[in-house]
């Protein structure tokens, strides 16, 4: 029965992400891209001084009830941004699309950062607010006001809430089976633990969230990172070659092994293209959420939050993910892709497997902490807030499920509830596209905003 349904689903899988939504989603990113003068490229070192420095000073300085810093707002986000996708992901993503995934998940990322960028102009754009007078955002906010369709916004907030369970099976699935894995810990049990814990955190609300995603998502990233690279140096003498293999298999034409039929580029641009977006979420309208709810001065001192989280995101935490694996060769072994990362970082040195087991773990807890924001958020907008009350201790619940599914099942299922919330959010974004346009004309030429504007002539 369970074969059945699994066969069932990857069927619909492969229609969804085969081609057509990946070459959309490319081709809305390179569209954004343009009609924004190539924001992410030209102004990219004023972004991340704005967004990862300046931003951080004033983390802790909030304007109103309800709302959140910028700095707290992209914690947020990349709390259910950075989780297993960066690492299992990847590790997926290259099982299945060999090193040339990695390129393509690249090429979605430089891309992804325009649409992220615009996503977060229309929430700060379009949003509400509660009876208590806190802001409310996310695409449904968009499409309902900006779209003048309030039907298709109950439709997205409707697949988000689908998406966002999809989500929670992934995350919970990884933790179950890392422990699992190394440490012959039951699934059922990582799954009643998780449940504790993220009830805990549910039951202080968005600030105790932002407050937690802010002291733990930089840090855990930079020890990421920094291990990261100590493994990377360890085996520098194979960088030439992985990073070779990254761009020979990207574009090659040779047919895949196995007998599974189609190309290599094929697989790669579908898988990388597919984690990719997964891993940062660009384009699915995840990212409105917290950042409509800050309060800013222009909508795209909001927005430039959307590039550098991106970049963290896919750039480089991603390819940290990428490089390990590749520099230590075991993604050429029979290592299933939940710890195929973790047993490369203890190639090195056996205690690195460890201390990266723990920073994943760190990462897929901060990311079902976000993705119950969102759920909340999305299932509020729906079905009302007294429904929601009701309901919203239900999502913790999910982590049993997740914790003792199968790996395959549960990223499949992700994929499908990913596809379903894109199509009308990219509808959106394809018909608001001239609004954020003209919000980044007024931003990048007044001096008020940004420092490199010629000033006007009286």
């Amino acid at each position: 029965m369970i074969d059945n349904i699994e066969l069932i689903l990857t069927t619909i899988n492969k229609w969804l992400w085969g081609r057509w939504l990946v070459y959309i989603l490319l081709s809305l990113g390179v569209l954004y891209t343009f009609t924004n003068g190539f924001v992410q490229f030209r102004h990219f070192k004023f972004i991340i001084r704005k967004t990862l420095i300046d931003s951080f000073i004033n983390r802790n300085i909030d304007k109103g009830s309800g709302s959140l810093s910028t700095f707290k707002a992209m914690m947020v986000t990349l709390a259910g941004n950075v989780g297993g996708g960066n690492v299992v992901g990847v590790a997926t993503a290259i099982a299945a699309g060999g090193m040339g995934a990695v390129f393509w998940m690249w090429v979605a990322a430089c891309f992804g950062m325009a649409l992220k960028y615009g996503e977060i102009i229309l929430s700060q754009l379009y949003r509400g607010k509660d009876s208590e007078g806190n802001l409310l955002s996310g695409p449904m906010y968009y499409i309902r006001d900006g779209l003048k369709a309030p039907w298709l916004g109950v439709v997205i907030a409707i697949l988000m809430c689908v998406k966002m369970m999809g989500a929670n099976l992934v995350q919970s699935n990884t933790i179950s089976g890392i422990l699992a894995t190394n440490y012959n810990v039951p699934t059922w049990l990582t799954g009643v633990v998780l449940i504790c814990f993220l009830m805990a955190i549910i039951l202080g609300g968005l600030k105790r969230i932002a407050n937690l995603a802010t002291s733990l998502v930089p840090s855990m990233s930079i020890f990421y990172i920094v291990v990261g690279v100590l493994v990377i140096i360890l085996n520098i003498h194979q960088v030439p070659h992985i990073i070779a293999e990254i761009f020979t298999e990207a574009f090659s034409f040779k047919a895949v092994a196995g007998g599974t039929g189609g190309f290599v580029i094929a697989r790669a641009m579908q898988f990388g293209i597919a984690r990719g977006m997964y891993s940062n979420e660009a384009g699915e309208g995840t990212a409105p959420f917290a950042h409509g709810c800050a309060i800013v001065d222009h909508p795209c001192e909001e927005g430039i939050a959307g590039v550098a989280e991106v970049f963290v995101d896919t750039i480089v935490i991603c390819s940290i993910t990428a490089l390990v694996v590749g520099v230590t060769g075991i993604y050429k072994t029979d290592t299933t892709a939940t710890v195929m990362a973790i047993n490369a970082f203890g190639t090195v040195w056996s205690p690195l497997k460890h201390i990266a087991t723990f920073a994943l773990l760190i990462f897929c807890f901060t990311t079902l902490m976000g993705q119950w924001f969102n759920a909340a958020k999305s299932f509020t907008y729906a079905f009302g807030p007294k429904v929601t009350d009701k309901v919203k201790y239900v999502f913790p619940f999910l982590c049993i499920v997740g914790a003792v599914t199968k790996i395959n099942l549960v990223w499949t299922i992700q994929d499908i509830a990913m596809g379903l919330v894109i199509i009308p959010n990219l509808i959106a974004l394809l018909i608001l596209f001239p609004q954020v346009s003209a919000q980044t004309k007024d931003y990048f030429s007044n001096p008020k905003f940004y420092p490199g504007a010629k000033k006007k002539k009286d």
